[in-house]
C-alpha cells in the first residue's frame, strides 16, 4: 500500500495558530481598555510635576499606546485586518511581512519588536520622501532635502523633550505588549485548562482575517 506524505504549508501553520489566538476585535478591546486605565494612572503619577505636565504626559503615553496597538500591531507580520487600516499605504508593510516570520521574536517580543516596527516605519517614510523628491526632480521641480529637514526637526524635538520621548516609547511598547501578553495568556492558559480537563469551545478563528482584495494584489 502506498503511503502519501503531505508537507504542511506555512499558510496552514499560520491558520492553525490563528485558531487559538484572540481575534482582531478582541485585541482592539484590550488595547482600548488598557489605554483607558493608563491615562488616569499616568496623570496621577505625573501630577506632582504640575497638572499641565501631567495632562500632556498622559496624553502622549496613552496616544502612543493606542497607535501602537491599533496601527502598529504585532500582527503586521501577516496579511491581516491591521495592515488594511493603513488604507492606500497598506503596501509599506509588505517587505516587513515577507521578512519577519509570523509570531516570531522579531514581531511578538515585548520590547524589541515594537521598537523595530517604529524604526522600520521611519526608514520607509524617509525612503518614500527621498523617492518623491527624486521624481519631482525628474520633471524639473526642485525640492529641498525634505528627509534631512524632517529628521533634523524630529531629533531636535526629541532632544528638547526627553521626558515626553520616554513616555511615548513606554506607551508604544505597552500597546504592543498588551497584544503579545493576551496571545501568551490565551495559548498558555488554554494549555493549562486542557491539562485540568477543561476545554474551551471558542477557537478565535477570526484572528487573522484578510482582505481578499489585498490578498489577490499581493500574495505572500
Amino acid at each position: 500500500m502506498r503511503r502519501v506524505f503531505s508537507i504542511p504549508h506555512k499558510g496552514a501553520e499560520i491558520k492553525s495558530k490563528a485558531q487559538h489566538m484572540p481575534d482582531t476585535r478582541t485585541h482592539d478591546i484590550i488595547t482600548l481598555a488598557t489605554g483607558v486605565l493608563l491615562a488616569p494612572a499616568t496623570y496621577v503619577l505625573l501630577e506632582s510635576s504640575g497638572r499641565e505636565y501631567a495632562a500632556t504626559g498622559a496624553a502622549v503615553l496613552t496616544g502612543a499606546h493606542l497607535i501602537s496597538g491599533l496601527l502598529f500591531s504585532p500582527d503586521l507580520d501577516i496579511d491581516s485586518a491591521i495592515d488594511n487600516r493603513w488604507g492606500v499605504f497598506f503596501w509599506i508593510w509588505r517587505p516587513y511581512m515577507w521578512i519577519i516570520p509570523h509570531r516570531h521574536f522579531w514581531s511578538h517580543s515585548l520590547v524589541i519588536a515594537p521598537l523595530l516596527r517604529l524604526v522600520y516605519f521611519y526608514v520607509v517614510a524617509m525612503l518614500i520622501v527621498i523617492w518623491g523628491a527624486w521624481l519631482l526632480g525628474r520633471i524639473g521641480i526642485g525640492t529641498p532635502d525634505l528627509h534631512a529637514q524632517a529628521s533634523a526637526w524630529m531629533f531636535d524635538v526629541m532632544r528638547r523633550n526627553p521626558d515626553m520621548v520616554r513616555l511615548f516609547l513606554f506607551g508604544f511598547i505597552s500597546g504592543s505588549a498588551a497584544h503579545t501578553i493576551a496571545d501568551w495568556l490565551v495559548t498558555g492558559g488554554r494549555r493549562y485548562l486542557q491539562i485540568a480537563g477543561i476545554r474551551l469551545r471558542d477557537g478565535y478563528r477570526n484572528h487573522d482575517r484578510v482582505s481578499l482584495r489585498r490578498r489577490r494584489l499581493f500574495r505572500r
